[in-house]
């Protein structure tokens, strides 16, 4: 009965003692101003990315963080049926970073990918492709912030 108290307090106190700390917590909040300097590659797959970032800089910082970015998306054939007609498309975005902080220059290239069916209905398509698009460019800039904020 004693050992089985003593393991319960056990636990209990090394459960109670761990920190834990989400990591997009208040206190992790990064305190820096982000200034696009120079956009190529896609222009809507570009104004995602700079929404992104836009939502995660902070106007009234005295850091100053200056990136440019050059983005590629392309959609290839993945499959066709027997007929020849497409069946799966893959959405590939390669972006290219070149941050400059404090006078440091560091480039970072961060590429995602995603494989999708073909929609029979050529509207719904095209806007299945847009949240694609807005998908891949939230998740890269989110690689980028996370990166940034790492490096401090």
């Amino acid at each position: 009965m004693f050992k089985k108290i003593l393991m319960l307090v056990c636990i209990f106190n090394f459960l109670s003692s761990c920190e834990y700390k989400p990591i997009y917590s208040i206190s992790n909040k990064s305190n820096y101003r982000i200034i696009i300097t120079d956009l190529s590659g896609d222009k809507k797959f570009n104004k995602y990315i700079v929404e992104n970032l836009e939502r995660n800089s902070q106007k009234n910082s005295t850091e100053i963080i200056s990136i440019k970015i050059n983005s590629k998306y392309s959609r290839k054939i993945l499959a066709k049926n027997s007929l020849g007609s497409t069946t799966d498309y893959q959405a590939r975005a390669v972006t290219k970073f070149e941050i400059n902080k404090n006078e440091n220059v560091e480039t970072l290239e961060v590429s995602e990918k995603f494989n999708y069916q073909k929609i029979s209905d050529s509207y719904e398509e095209k806007s299945y492709e847009q949240t694609i698009k807005r998908n891949l460019a939230s998740s890269i800039s989110q690689k980028l912030i996370l990166r940034l904020s790492i490096n401090k």
